[in-house]
C-alpha cells in the first residue's frame, strides 16, 4: 500500500506586502474555497484533487461512501489504488493520455478493502486547478450490470431502466427518442409522451449541433463514445450533459445514458478563472511574492520578487526559503494562527547599500502551499530617518542662535581684555597664551553653532580650494607635530576654484582634519587629497590611518552630539554633513578596522545658492 504521509515542519519565512492587495487575494481565495467545498460536500460524485504523483490533497464525503472508508484511511492511498489487475493497464493509459489529451474517462474495476467488487467511472481533468488534478468518481457498477445484461434479460432491462438513477435514452437511427427512463424524464424536464415527439439534435444548438454530429459519426465506427456536450431544454435552460453511447445489442437502436455534470463544469470553469485572476495578481503585483510548499521550498515567485532579490527564477524555483534568509537580518513579529510578519534588512550585491522590507507570510493560501508577500520600504526607512535628522537639526538649531547670540557678546568683551593684556609685564604672559588658546577654541564652537542656526550673513564666493588646504595645513602644522602626525598633500596639476561660502567650506575641512587628527594618538600620516573632474565636480579626500569606524556606527555620524573620539562636542560632523548638503554634495565615509577611515567629501559643479538670514 503506498501512502503519501509526511510529518511536515512548520516552516518560517519572510511575509509581507501590500494590505489592500493582499486582503484581494484573500477575498479571492475565500471565494473559491467556499465554492470548491459547497461542491464537494453536495455532490454525489466522489471527488478528489491530486498532485502528478497521484498523491491525494482533498477527497469529498462521496468518495468515501463509493470506497467505502473513513476519510482517513482513503486518504492515505495514491488515486488508482483499488484498481483490480485486470484494469491496471487501462488505468496507466489513461495517466499517459492525461498530460496529453488534458482529460481523460474510463470506467474501471475496483476492489474494495472489504473484498467487494465494484465498477467506477473515472474522469480525471489533467491540472484543473493550478498543479493538480481533478478526479471525478462514479460509481457505475449498476449502470454497467445494465450494459452487460441488456441482452440477457428485458425484464432485468426494464427494472433497472425504470429505477436508475441517470437519465437514459433510447432512440432510432434517425436519432428520434423512442424512449426514456423517469431520471432521464426529470432531467429533461418533459413527460415520456412530450420526449417522444423530439429529435435528439432538437437539444442541441449552434456549435453543440457540429459537435453532435461528429459524436454521431465516432459511434457508428466504434460502436460506443463517451463525452459531454450543452443541451439547451425547453425552456431554455442550459446544461451540460456527459453521456455514454453504446449500440443497442438487439434492434437497430442506440442507448444513452446521461448525467448532469453542470455544477461540475461550472465548477472547473470558476478555478480556472480563479487560478487566472490570481496569476494576474501575482505577476503584475509591485510588491515581491513567492509560493512555498509545506517543507519550505519555493515552487514560484513572480518579477517583483526576483527583482528584489537580484536573482533570476531559475535560481529559486525548488530551492529552500532558507537559502534567501541567511542573506538577511530579519526580526519577525505578529506571529498568528493564520500567518505571521515581521521585517528584514539586506545588502543589495547591485549597490552595496541597504535594502529594508517588510514582509507577511499567510498559511495554506490552498493545500499545503504558503504565501509570501514582501515589500521594499527603503525609501520610506530614508525619508523617516531624513525627517528624525531634520527635526532635531532645526531644534538644534533654534537652541544654537540662542546660546550662540547670548555667548558671543561677552565672548567679544573678553577677547578685547586679552588684546589689551598682551605684553604687560605684571601679568603671566604664558598663561595668557594657554587663555587665548582656549578663548579660540570657545570661537570655534560658537562658529559651529553659528551654521547649525542658519543665522549667520554669508555670502558665496569664488575660492581657490588649493590655497584653502594649504592655509589649513600650514595653520594645524604645530598640532600634527604635537601628535606625531605628518600631513601628506595631494593636488592635481591645475589650481581648483570652486564657488562656495569660504568660511563654511573651510570649517568643514578643518574638522575633518581635526578628526584624523584625533583618530591617530600615536601619530602616524595623514593625507589630503583635491582633484576636479571632467564634469566640474570637486572632490576633497581626508584619509588617516587610525583604528577606523565600526560598520554599524558609520551611519551614525552626522547625528546631533554623536562623535568619533572622546574629545570634542560632536557638532563638528553634524556641522560638516549640513553644510555640504547645503551646497548641494555629500560626505561619503569608508572605514576598515585597524586601517583608518576615508572622508570624501564631493561637490556638485553647480552648488545651489542658499540665502542666509542675517544675525539679528
Amino acid at each position: 500500500m503506498e501512502s503519501n504521509k509526511t510529518n511536515h515542519p512548520k516552516i518560517s519565512m519572510l511575509k509581507a506586502g501590500s494590505e489592500l492587495e493582499k486582503k484581494d487575494l484573500n477575498l479571492e481565495l475565500m471565494e473559491k474555497s467556499r465554492k470548491l467545498d459547497h461542491i464537494f460536500n453536495h455532490s454525489r460524485d466522489g471527488m478528489t484533487l491530486s498532485d502528478q504523483h497521484g498523491n491525494l490533497v482533498e477527497i469529498n464525503q462521496a468518495c468515501c461512501e463509493i470506497f467505502e472508508l473513513d476519510m482517513e484511511s482513503i486518504q492515505s492511498k495514491k488515486i488508482g489504488h483499488h484498481v483490480a489487475p485486470e484494469g491496471i493497464r487501462t488505468f496507466q493509459q489513461m495517466r499517459r493520455d492525461l498530460v496529453k489529451e488534458g482529460y481523460v474517462i474510463e470506467k474501471l474495476p475496483v476492489i474494495l478493502e472489504n473484498g467487494k467488487s465494484k465498477f467506477i467511472e473515472l474522469s480525471i481533468t489533467y491540472k484543473a486547478y493550478r498543479d493538480l488534478n481533478l478526479s471525478i468518481i462514479r460509481d457505475v457498477t449498476e449502470e454497467q450490470l445494465l450494459l452487460n445484461q441488456l441482452t440477457e434479460s428485458e425484464n432485468k432491462f426494464t427494472n433497472i431502466f425504470e429505477n436508475a438513477l441517470d437519465g437514459i435514452l433510447i432512440w432510432n437511427p434517425e436519432r428520434m427518442i423512442v424512449d426514456a427512463n423517469p431520471a432521464a424524464c426529470k432531467l429533461f424536464n418533459m413527460s415520456l409522451s412530450e420526449m417522444k415527439t423530439y429529435h435528439l439534435f432538437d437539444f442541441l444548438e449552434g456549435e453543440n449541433r457540429s459537435i453532435g454530429k461528429t459524436f454521431q459519426e465516432r459511434v457508428e465506427r466504434h460502436g460506443e463514445v463517451r463525452g459531454d456536450i450543452q443541451f439547451t431544454m425547453p425552456g431554455g435552460e442550459k446544461k451540460q450533459l456527459e453521456f455514454t453511447t453504446k449500440k443497442s445489442a438487439y434492434g437497430n437502436l442506440y442507448l444513452t445514458i446521461y448525467r448532469d455534470i453542470t455544477h461540475t463544469k461550472q465548477m472547473i470553469k470558476e478555478l480556472q478563472q480563479s487560478e487566472e485572476r490570481f496569476r494576474q495578481l501575482f505577476e503584475r503585483a509591485l510588491d515581491g511574492m513567492a509560493i512555498l510548499d509545506q517543507n519550505g521550498y519555493i515552487v514560484n515567485v513572480n518579477g517583483a520578487f526576483c527583482q528584489m532579490f537580484e536573482v533570476v527564477e531559475d535560481q529559486l524555483i525548488s530551492t529552500h526559503y532558507s537559502n534567501l534568509e541567511n542573506g538577511c537580518d530579519l526580526t519577525w513579529d505578529n506571529a498568528a494562527t493564520l500567518g505571521r510578519s515581521g521585517e528584514g534588512k539586506r545588502i543589495r550585491q547591485s549597490t552595496g547599500g541597504k535594502q529594508y522590507f517588510s514582509f507577511t507570510l499567510s498559511y495554506e493560501i490552498y493545500p499545503n502551499h504558503h504565501l509570501v508577500i514582501i515589500r521594499d520600504v527603503t525609501e520610506i526607512k530614508k525619508a523617516e530617518e531624513d525627517l528624525r535628522k531634520t527635526e532635531t537639526t532645526h531644534v538644534l538649531g533654534d537652541l544654537a542662535a540662542s546660546v550662540a547670540h547670548e555667548i558671543r557678546n561677552p565672548l567679544s568683551t573678553v577677547k578685547g581684555f586679552l588684546q589689551l593684556l598682551d605684553g604687560n609685564e605684571a601679568v603671566n604672559q604664558e598663561l595668557l597664551k594657554v587663555v587665548g588658546v582656549e578663548m579660540q577654541q570657545l570661537e570655534e564652537i560658537v562658529n559651529e553653532f553659528l551654521l547649525l542656526s542658519k543665522r549667520e550673513f554669508v555670502s558665496y564666493e569664488v575660492v581657490n580650494l588649493n590655497k584653502m588646504l594649504a592655509e589649513l595645513v600650514e595653520q594645524l602644522s604645530q598640532k600634527t607635530a604635537r601628535h606625531n602626525i605628518s600631513i601628506v598633500e595631494v593636488y592635481g596639476s591645475i589650481d581648483v576654484e570652486y564657488s562656495c561660502i569660504r568660511s563654511h567650506i573651510k570649517q568643514v575641512i578643518m574638522n575633518l582634519i581635526n578628526n584624523g587628527i584625533e583618530s591617530m594618538p600615536n601619530g602616524g600620516q595623514l593625507k589630503t587629497k583635491l582633484l576636479k573632474t571632467e564634469t566640474g565636480e570637486i572632490f576633497i579626500e581626508v584619509e588617516d590611518h587610525g583604528e577606523g569606524i565600526p560598520d554599524h556606527l558609520i551611519n551614525r555620524l552626522g547625528e546631533p552630539y554623536y562623535q568619533t573620539s572622546e574629545k570634542g562636542t560632536g557638532l563638528g560632523l553634524m556641522v560638516s554633513y549640513k553644510v555640504i548638503k547645503e551646497h548641494g554634495g555629500q560626505i561619503d565615509v569608508t572605514s576598515n578596522k585597524n586601517e583608518g577611515t576615508v572622508f570624501r567629501v564631493m561637490l556638485p559643479a553647480n552648488p545651489p545658492i542658499v540665502h542666509m538670514e542675517k544675525e539679528e
